[in-house]
C-alpha cells in the first residue's frame, strides 16, 4: 500500500495545477508590477523561471534576444570547467599569462573583461565561443537568429537552459557555483530580502547609448529555483531583480506547499482505499470458505448414523 501511495504522490507532484492559492500574487501579476515600478516597459525585459521542485517554468518575452553584458561569462567559464573535468586542461593552464583558476575567479566574481576576452580568444574568438556553448542553450542552429553570433545576444530561455545545465551537473561544477555564490553578494538578485544563498552571474553595459542589465542565478530559497532576468533601459533593474527573487520565492513556496499538501492528502486517501479493499477481500475470502465448508458432503467412512442419532437412542 505504501508503494502505491508513493507512486501516486510522485504522479501528483508532476501533474498538479500550479496556480497561486489566491493569497500570493502570480508572476503574471507581480512581474509587470515590479518592472513598471522600476521604469521598465513590457518590451524592455525578459524573465525566465524554473522551479527545482517539479520543473514548473514561467517565462515572459523569453524568446526575445537581449544584449546580456557580462552574463556571457557564465557559459564561457562553464565550457572551460568542462574541459578541465574532461582532463583536457589543468587549473594551472596559462591563458594570456594567467592561470586558468585565477581566470575563473576574475571572470565570474569580478567580471574582468580583458581576462574574459582572452578566454574566448583562446577558443577561436567570440563567434567560435558562441558555437561551442550552443548545446548548453537548448537551441539548435535552425532556431538561431543572426544576432546570436553577431552580437553579445542571448534569449532568457537560453540563459535559463544554461543555468539548468549547471544545476543538473552541479557535482562536477562546484568550482563554478562557488564563484557565482561569491559574486556581488549584496546586489542584483541578492538586493532583496531573502537572505538565502544565491549563485549568480550579473552584467551591465551600455550599447549604442542604452544600458542593458542582466542576471542569471540559482536561488537557494526554501524551495530553490532558477531565474534569468534580461533588461534594457534602466539601472533600476538591479533593484527590480531582488524584488523579483523575493516575489518568485514567495509564489513558488506557496505553490509547492499546496502541491505537497494535496499530494499527501491524496496518498492518505489511497492508503485508506487500499486498506478498505484489502479488508473487503479478506472478508469475502472468509465468507467463501465458510460457504464451501457448509456445502461439502460428509465423509462416508465415519458412523454418521450413530454420531447424529438423538441422545439415548442407538
Amino acid at each position: 500500500m505504501k508503494r502505491a501511495a508513493a507512486l501516486l504522490l510522485a504522479a501528483l507532484i508532476l501533474c498538479l495545477p500550479v496556480h497561486s492559492d489566491g493569497e500570493v500574487p502570480a508572476p503574471e501579476e507581480f512581474v509587470p508590477e515590479i518592472m513598471s515600478a522600476h521604469g521598465l516597459r513590457e518590451g524592455n525585459y525578459a524573465v525566465a523561471f524554473k522551479s527545482l521542485y517539479d520543473g514548473e517554468t514561467w517565462m515572459c518575452n523569453a524568446e526575445d534576444y537581449f544584449l546580456v553584458a557580462s552574463v556571457y561569462k557564465l557559459p564561457l567559464n562553464l565550457y572551460y570547467y568542462e574541459l578541465e573535468n574532461a582532463g583536457e586542461l589543468a587549473p594551472d593552464e596559462l591563458i594570456g599569462g594567467y592561470a586558468l583558476d585565477f581566470c575563473h575567479t576574475e571572470s565570474l566574481e569580478h567580471s574582468n573583461n580583458p581576462i574574459s576576452q582572452m578566454m574566448y580568444n583562446r577558443l577561436g574568438g567570440y563567434a567560435s565561443f558562441k558555437r561551442l556553448i550552443l548545446p548548453y542553450t537548448g537551441y539548435s542552429e535552425p532556431e538561431l537568429e543572426p544576432d546570436y553570433y553577431n552580437k553579445n545576444s542571448f534569449t532568457a530561455r537560453m540563459v535559463l537552459n544554461i543555468l539548468d545545465y549547471v544545476w543538473e551537473n552541479q557535482d562536477e561544477l562546484q568550482g563554478l557555483i562557488g564563484h557565482m555564490l561569491n559574486a556581488q553578494p549584496d546586489d542584483f538578485l541578492n538586493s532583496g530580502g531573502l537572505g538565502c544563498p544565491i549563485a549568480q552571474k550579473y552584467g551591465y553595459e551600455t550599447y549604442s547609448g542604452t544600458l542593458h542589465v542582466a542576471v542569471a542565478g540559482i536561488v537557494y530559497a526554501g524551495e530553490p529555483f532558477l531565474i534569468a532576468v534580461l533588461t534594457r533601459g534602466s539601472y533600476a533593474a538591479v533593484s527590480a531583480m531582488g524584488e523579483l527573487a523575493d516575489a518568485f520565492a514567495e509564489w513558488n513556496g506557496a505553490r509547492v506547499s499546496a502541491a505537497r499538501a494535496e499530494a499527501e492528502a491524496a496518498a492518505e486517501r489511497l492508503d485508506a482505499e487500499l486498506a478498505a479493499q484489502e479488508e473487503a477481500r479478506r472478508a469475502s475470502a472468509a465468507a467463501g470458505a465458510a460457504r464451501a465448508l457448509a456445502a461439502a458432503p460428509l465423509p462416508v467412512s465415519l458412523p454418521w448414523d450413530a454420531i447424529l442419532a438423538p441422545e439415548g437412542k442407538n
